[in-house]
């Protein structure tokens, strides 16, 4: 096996017939966002005979930008079945990975409101930050005594333990999460703050 990198002519790129992944015109648009922005910052992968075993939706949506020339990793001398277990590996290892939530929210609060994001719609980028700012707002009075929750937790006391019950070594638990009610977590304690 032989690998090189060259600028090839996409007009001599063939898709394979059995593409492993299906590339809706919505992410096909969005990654055309992403060309226009930056250009091609990631290789294709094709074989020796122009077929492309990784990147079809790049070259596609290149295609669709006028682009004439694409950055391409040849690589020579895989057997077809290694080139079919290439593809499988490259679209299935790709899905395996999971998104950090809570660093996503964070670089998108830094962004300041420039939700220019490939690969996120406007509302999207939205709630993020809208959820992001009612979570930080509720981080910021957890834990605040008031005249109102000590009363609610006396009212609360008195009515499980009876009048006699001072307060103290009460064990005191939220209830169950319902559908469409939102939570956080507390960082300095890990308490599960129900918003």
């Amino acid at each position: 096996m032989r690998k090189e990198r060259k600028h090839v002519s996409i007009e001599l790129l063939k898709h394979p017939e059995k593409n492993t992944r299906i590339h809706p015109e919505k992410q096909i648009n969005e990654i055309r966002r992403s060309l226009r922005k930056w250009g091609q910052y990631r290789d294709a992968v094709i074989d020796e005979n122009n077929m492309i075993l990784a990147g079809n939706g790049l070259i596609e949506a290149m295609r669709k930008e006028g682009e004439k020339k694409a950055w391409a990793t040849i690589i020579h001398g895989l057997s077809e079945n290694d080139k079919t277990k290439l593809m499988l590996a490259d679209n299935k290892t790709a899905g395996l990975g999971i998104d950090n939530l809570a660093n996503i929210e964070d670089l998108i609060a830094g962004l300041a409101g420039d939700f220019d994001i490939p690969g996120f719609d406007d509302d999207i980028l939205s709630s993020i930050n809208a959820a992001a700012e009612e979570i930080s707002a509720a981080l910021e009075s957890y834990g605040k005594a008031t005249a109102e929750n000590i009363a609610g937790i006396e009212a609360n006391a008195a009515a499980n333990f009876g009048e006699e019950s001072n307060g103290a070594d009460l064990d005191i638990a939220m209830p169950p999460s319902t559908e469409g009610q939102r939570s956080a977590v507390c960082p300095n304690c890990g308490t599960e703050i129900w918003l």
